[in-house]
Order: structure tokens, then C-alpha cells, then sequence
């Protein structure tokens, strides 16, 4: 199953340092572009079936770490 959000940030060296750091996270199928501007991030993955999928969880953490919320 395919999981997909968007972040929003202050500024467009914090969205450009989410991003370039989710692109090098190991997660599977996964995508990540500026969204609806420089200041947003879109994210989508695979969702692990049948176990625990912190994925989520670590975005969240990574763009709050950076002044970034859930769009």
C-alpha cells in the first residue's frame, strides 16, 4: 500500500534540508519532490504490510526537528 503526505515549512532552506535529507532514507519505493511550492515537501512510500511501519513517525519527527508541519 502506498502512503503519501505533505510537509509545510517556514522557509525554503528548511524544506530543501528535509528534503535532501529524506531522499537518502532507506524506505522503500519512495518519492519525495517540492510540493504545491518551495516551502512544501511531498513524500510517498510503500507501507510495510503486516508489521510496524515507523516511517511515518520519523518523518513527522525529521520536519518538526526542521520548524516543519504536517500540510
Amino acid at each position: 500500500m502506498e502512503n503519501s503526505i505533505e510537509y509545510v515549512f517556514k522557509s525554503e532552506m528548511s524544506a530543501y534540508r528535509f528534503l535532501n535529507t529524506v531522499k537518502h532514507m532507506d524506505i522503500e519505493a519512495l518519492r519525495v519532490k517540492f510540493g504545491r511550492s518551495d516551502h512544501h515537501v511531498y513524500v510517498a512510500y510503500r507501507y510495510a504490510l503486516g508489521e510496524f511501519d515507523g516511517t511515518l513517525s520519523q518523518l513527522d519527527d525529521l520536519a518538526r526537528d526542521l520548524g516543519g508541519l504536517e500540510a
